[in-house]
């Protein structure tokens, strides 16, 4: 079966991880970021204006004061680099208490080669989950090496791989 055709297949209710995931588009230019629900929850914010869209400003200000210049140099060397980013660190949720989430996210350029979208994805991590793992994060290197060099096959496996992997460390779920 290639990749695509496991993408459009039904998927098995045990078959994927169940996650509280939050999706993210950034518009550079304007400095909105607009965010789904789980976007508005994890980051203790409105879920309307942030559908609407909110500067950048407005989320790096519910990140942990500690967590803060880290997340912004990663996200400063994404915009420069081109290459997707993968980061950690703790936001405040709606009641005030401290969280910590992964985000993965990439920049897009527009045809004049100027930084224009930034989009993404976000959750929160369970307290015992531990920050990265090896394996994850060479699966995951992997996968984007393939994906850039055009080798869907050996992405279709790395995804097989990752799949097979135990959920119980990554802040996912299996349902029952």
């Amino acid at each position: 079966m290639t990749f695509i055709e496991n993408l459009r297949r039904p998927a098995d209710k045990d078959e994927f991880p169940v996650c509280e995931t939050g999706f993210f588009t950034w518009d550079i230019v304007a400095n909105l970021l607009y965010g789904d629900g789980a976007v508005a929850e994890i980051f203790g914010l409105d879920a309307t204006e942030t559908a609407s869209g909110l500067p950048l400003e407005a989320y790096v200000a519910r990140i942990h004061p500690e967590d803060q210049p880290g997340a912004a140099k990663v996200i400063r060397d994404t915009i420069l680099t081109q290459e997707p980013e993968q980061q950690n660190y703790r936001v405040r949720r709606a009641n005030g208490v401290f969280q910590q989430v992964m985000a993965f996210g990439r920049c897009f350029r527009d045809k004049n080669g100027i930084p224009s979208l930034y989009g993404g994805i976000v959750f929160p991590l369970p307290e015992e989950a531990p920050v990265a793992t090896p394996l994850l994060d060479h699966c995951l290197a992997a996968y984007d090496i393939a994906v850039k060099e055009g080798n869907m096959a050996v992405a279709e496996h790395i995804v097989e791989a990752l799949m097979d992997m135990d959920w119980k460390n990554t802040g996912c779920t299996r349902p029952n």
